[in-house]
């Protein structure tokens, strides 16, 4: 009788096994739809993925997966539809995957598509206009200016505004902005409005920070606190924007930061001045800018007495030192007659641990491109200065 209970429940569990393998109906599992239409747009060093959402999706998880493996790009409960990468990776697969959600917590099976973007990155210099074409720029001494650089640096990229979603240093090892304009209001607020939105400011801060080295010239120099490379504390203070007048000396640069004082810092070996003119119209070195003739008024530079530095201190010494301490900065060069402390004309702001780009400052009056109706004596110098600085930089 043992027997027989035992073959009938072995026989029982047997059938179960059997049925449960064979006889049972297991419901698919409930699929999600998936975004459709994924594409893929290489412009230069960016791609721009564009993609159909399905009907009832809550929002997109976007992958990339790259030399780092797959990452996540965007996951939010909102529906985007596309997508800028920019300044991607070069010459390597770069897979993208859109997944949809839904409010339930399904995630969709994914869509995919593969860019290899072929680039061969070759470092150039830009000049960084506020307008679309040279051609369209008004103001003489900007015009000048841009006009030389082509000339001068025939592989060198004149830079629109359109340009400001690719500025990367291993592209533009450095780029040159010159703003000089009658009736400009101080502040860096008041620049021409293509430098100023948060566009401009948010791009040409990122380039510094990675890397990417500017020359700012005459009321440019004031980008320098918009992209917050220093601080509104530290803007430059002495500012004109009049029309100027005519003039029979020379206007001329001193290298000798303090050169009547007790610790003079003489750059006169400093690259931006190699083989610059020498003036003698003082009784020291200067270096001349501009000659007899008509002359603008307009002066963007700093005030080192104005920032309540101390004159004396046990790492400052006066208020150049305390200056560039604070700003981690060189003065190279202020206005050919002053002897002392007072002021900077031609600033060099180094590398920092948040800003790895360097940043040549000039906003001496005396830096004019285009002296009006007169050819200006020292034109050469100008030239060679603004090459030597650009050649640094880069």
């Amino acid at each position: 009788m043992k027997k027989i209970y035992l073959s009938l429940v072995t026989a029982l569990i047997v059938g179960m096994g059997f049925s449960s393998c064979s006889d049972v109906d297991i419901p698919s599992a409930v699929t999600s739809d998936k975004v459709s239409d994924l594409n893929a747009d290489v412009a230069g060093r960016n791609v721009t993925l564009k993609w159909i959402n399905p009907t009832g999706a809550i929002g997109v998880n976007l992958y990339k997966t790259d030399a780092l493996g797959e990452h996540l790009l965007i996951g939010k409960d909102s529906l985007f539809t596309s997508y800028l990468d920019k300044h991607v990776a070069i010459n390597q697969d770069l897979i993208y995957t859109v997944k949809a959600r839904y409010a339930d917590g399904r995630v969709s099976d994914g869509q995919s598509v593969t860019k290899n973007v072929a680039y061969t990155a070759n470092a150039k210099v830009g000049y960084l206009i506020p307008y679309n074409s040279v051609n369209d720029i008004e103001d003489d001494d900007e015009k000048a200016a841009a006009t030389w650089f082509q000339k001068t640096y025939p592989n060198g990229v004149i830079l629109t505004p359109a340009d400001l979603d690719n500025l990367y240093p291993d592209e533009y090892s450095m780029i040159w902005i010159q703003i000089d304009r009658i009736g400009l209001a101080k502040g860096w607020n008041n620049l021409p409005s293509e430098f100023i939105s948060n566009k401009a400011i948010a791009a040409l801060k990122q380039y510094v920070q990675e890397g990417g080295n500017l020359l700012l010239t005459k009321q440019a120099t004031q980008l320098s606190v918009a992209i917050g490379r220093i601080s509104e504390r530290f803007a430059p203070g002495i500012y004109s924007a009049g029309t100027g007048g005519v003039g029979t000396d020379n206007w001329t640069m001193q290298a000798v930061i303090g050169a009547g004082q007790s610790e003079p810092y003489d750059h006169r070996s400093h690259k931006a001045f190699e083989g610059l003119t020498i003036n003698h119209d003082f009784a020291h070195e200067t270096f001349g800018l501009e000659g007899p003739g008509m002359r603008e008024d307009h002066n963007c530079m700093w005030d080192l007495n104005a920032y309540g530095l101390p004159q004396t201190s046990p790492n400052a010494g006066n208020v150049v030192k305390a200056f560039e301490g604070e700003t981690n900065s060189t003065v190279l060069a202020t206005w050919g007659h002053v002897e002392d402390y007072c002021c900077a004309g031609v600033v060099e702001f180094n590398p920092t641990a948040n800003y790895a780009g360097r940043i040549i400052a000039i906003g001496l009056s005396a830096y004019e491109w285009e002296e009006n109706g007169t050819t200006n004596t020292y034109q050469n110098n100008i030239e060679r200065f603004t090459k030597n600085c650009i050649d640094y930089l880069k």
